[in-house]
């Protein structure tokens, strides 16, 4: 949904796999602001922060847009898609109290998109968790709507 929608408005992808593809070809740091262009290494160091560390998705775009491709874009938006969704269930395992052990379904995350897998496991070690990646995710998630939307025509049937 998210991926594809904003893809198919900053690229020219017109399909996940395309977006998917351009996406395994650019490089983020193109087009985002990371905390070592704010900071510089120096000052990474003295703060304890990771220059790699994402400041802003798409935050070089306010200055120029002469290095940046749509493969740059893709990857941004991958990237940033990626990271939001660790942010989320990161805070959750965190409430549940089991960050050690968190599993991701669905098509986003299915087997052969490498890429996103990669990004959501790096930015959840980053964050203390181990994510895991469920074999048939995209069945998977098809089946959790499945039974969201049984619950809710259960609870819609007159009494």
């Amino acid at each position: 949904g998210t991926f594809l929608g904003l893809a198919r408005l900053l690229t020219s992808a017109t399909s996940f796999e395309e977006a998917l593809e351009m996406a395994s070809l650019g490089d983020a740091c193109n087009a985002d602001k990371l905390v070592s262009d704010i900071y510089g290494d120096e000052g990474c160091s003295t703060l304890g922060l990771p220059g790699n560390l994402t400041a802003s998705n798409f935050g070089k775009l306010g200055e120029s847009t002469d290095r940046c491709c749509e493969k740059d874009l893709a990857r941004s938006l991958l990237q940033m898609v990626t990271q939001q969704s660790v942010l989320l269930a990161s805070a959750y395992a965190r409430m549940a109290g089991c960050i050690n052990r968190v599993f991701f379904a669905g098509g986003f995350v299915d087997e052969k998109n490498v890429i996103a897998r990669r990004s959501i496991a790096a930015n959840f070690r980053n964050l203390g968790g181990c994510a895991y990646f469920l074999r048939h995710s995209d069945f998977l998630g098809a089946l959790g709507s499945l039974q969201g939307a049984l619950r809710c025509a259960g609870d819609a049937t007159p009494k």
